[in-house]
């Protein structure tokens, strides 16, 4: 799902070799969440306060947006979420904003507020850094976000929960909204026993660079931990691992080094440490709680060469091969056979996957061969551009989105019979829905929702954490769209977009449990053949390259909450 870049790999080494990487430069709003001095005594300034969930924030004091409230509710072990706006007329000093939790009378939930942060998307100041500040200074002529969030507990008591977010400031007035979440009796399972296949690709490199601490150093690792355990608690099933260096051949700013180091002994025979894999992967296995697939980049990468190192000249080199080559048989099957036995003596074999990403239909079929000749316990994943002769063959297929949805037909059953996962993926393309820093809140959600409507699996996405140079001053990176290359921050800072595609899985996971009462009776049965009705309408390809995604979100949350209530009903 990663294009070509229009630049060289030596424009992005010119990059890393010209940038200061520490401390980075910072734009005017990298800090604006965190309190600073002002020598300007503050005038004294009047508060609004509005809640705004679906708007995208950008620098500038106009009216306040005003749509129309949307009224919380949630599902016992839902995380529920929504995004206030105060608006001062003028600059503000320590703007603090507070909740002691919703009540309903007997038990009080915990709320958690954050101020949101600015960082530049394509040359505007964006909102959609979650910080981990309740307290901030405000420039003048900016709106500032505020991110109120409820983790539901599984025990919650049903009902109505009522409770009050404050605002204020030194010198102003305060002020209040009020926050009213009703909790459904339904409950959804442990993040962990999620059903979509969520596969965001990890680069620990970025993280390391960032932090300038030693890759898979204690100190990295610890680093690592929350933010790894973020993504599983979105419902992660795939670890993403590198079998050989910069497989998309210098795509993000930070390089994805092998996990596995190729050295070719004196002798001339090649062999294979895999200290780096194990190590990574025992981290997010038993650590991070991600166990439903190892998936190892590439046989066939981009330059379709591979680096190792020769002991006989003690330097490094590459062989290059193209699949269906004898010298690429030569160059992989030794490795195959040897990796295949690794992966069986820690008992991982059954969860590895050979990943491949948007290669010609030909050297897929080269690799799969050979897969299947010597490591007959992988299997193959691959991102495609769109479906193909291979669609059916492949273990684990991506399409992108417009060419996902009702297009698979009857494939998309037989894959599923045959016990196949189907998914599908969004990157630069297409440029709605998406999850870039510009884009509309509502369309990270929209995605959950399109594979629940289509049946499908699960979700792709190419960058959890790639990030670029200084994601606080800019989510730009050479071509790509602002933010395609991360969802998340460093120091472990959530954004509004991944959020909102956290809500989208949430709803995925919703609309699977309720279709599984379709045994209940006929009436429930048509119950739930009306909802699929209904979203396939919704979210459909032909309706995605439209302007509609925060009405059909909104109507779709509906639809999962009366569809609910309509079930108990018939009990």
């Amino acid at each position: 799902m990663m294009r070509p870049l229009l630049t060289t790999g030596i424009f992005i080494l010119a990059l890393h070799q010209a940038a200061a990487q520490w401390p980075a430069e910072r734009h005017p709003l990298y800090d604006a969440a965190a309190p600073r001095k002002d020598t300007t005594a503050a005038a004294a300034s009047a508060l609004e306060l509005a809640e705004a969930p679906d708007t995208r924030l950008t620098q500038g004091n106009g009216p306040l947006p005003c749509p129309p409230a949307t009224a919380l509710t949630a599902w016992r072990g839902e995380r529920c979420s929504t995004q206030l706006v105060v608006r001062a007329n003028g600059p503000v000093q320590q703007l603090s904003a507070t909740c002691s939790g919703v009540s309903n009378g007997a038990d009080t939930l915990p709320v958690s507020v954050s101020m949101i942060r600015y960082t530049m998307a394509a040359g505007v100041a964006t909102a959609d850094i979650i910080g981990n500040e309740q307290c901030c200074d405000n420039p003048a002529d900016t709106l500032r976000g505020i991110w109120v969030q409820m983790d539901v507990p599984q025990d919650a008591a049903p009902g109505r929960y009522t409770g009050q977010v404050w605002v204020s400031a030194p010198g102003c007035a305060g002020v209040c909204r009020e926050i009213t979440l009703e909790v459904s009796p339904h409950q959804l399972p442990a993040p962990e026993k999620w059903s979509m296949h969520l596969d965001l690709w990890q680069h620990p490199q970025a993280v390391a660079r960032w932090h300038d601490v030693a890759p898979w150093s204690p100190e990295h690792f610890a680093l690592l931990r929350p933010l790894m355990k973020r993504l599983a608690q979105a419902g992660q099933k795939c670890i993403t691992c590198t079998l050989l260096d910069e497989a998309w051949n210098a795509q993000t700013y930070d390089w994805f080094p092998g996990m596995v180091r190729w050295i070719r002994g004196k002798d001339g025979v090649m062999r294979y440490d895999y200290t780096a894999l194990d190590t990574w992967v025992s981290f997010m296995l038993d650590e991070i709680g991600i166990r439903g697939q190892i998936s190892c980049y590439t046989m066939i990468p981009w330059h379709l060469s591979v680096k190792f190192y020769d002991e006989a000249t003690q330097s490094c080199n590459t062989i290059k091969a193209t699949p269906g080559t004898p010298e690429y048989e030569a160059l992989w099957a030794p490795f195959l056979r040897d990796f295949h036995q690794h992966m069986q003596a820690r008992g991982w074999a059954e969860k590895t996957c050979i990943a491949i990403d948007e290669r010609p239909d030909a050297y897929v079929r080269a690799a799969m061969a050979l897969v299947k000749e010597h490591a007959p316990a992988f299997r193959i994943a691959s991102a495609v551009d769109k479906p193909s002769a291979l669609t059916r063959e492949v273990y684990n297929i991506s399409p992108v989105l417009t060419h996902a949805g009702s297009t698979l037909g009857d494939l998309l059953k037989e894959r599923r019979q045959a016990g196949k996962i189907t998914t599908f993926y969004v990157c630069l393309h297409p440029g709605k829905p998406n999850t870039f820093t510009y884009s509309p809140p509502a369309e990270a959600e929209w995605l959950g929702f399109f594979a629940a409507a289509n049946h499908l699996d699960g979700f792709l996405r190419w960058a959890y954490n790639s990030w670029n140079r200084n994601p606080f001053e800019t989510t730009d990176f050479v071509h790509w769209p602002s933010g395609d290359c991360f969802l998340v921050y460093p120091g472990n800072l959530s954004s509004i977009r991944f959020e909102r595609l956290r809500d989208g899985i949430e709803n995925y996971e919703k609309i699977n449990l309720l279709r599984t009462r379709a045994g209940e009776s006929p009436a429930a049965a048509q119950l739930i053949r009306d909802m699929d009705t209904q979203l396939a309408a919704l979210f459909s390809v032909e309706r995605s390259k439209g302007t509609g995604h925060t009405s059909d979100v909104q109507r779709a949350r509906y639809l999962i909450e009366s569809t609910a209530k309509a079930l108990d009903a018939l009990r």
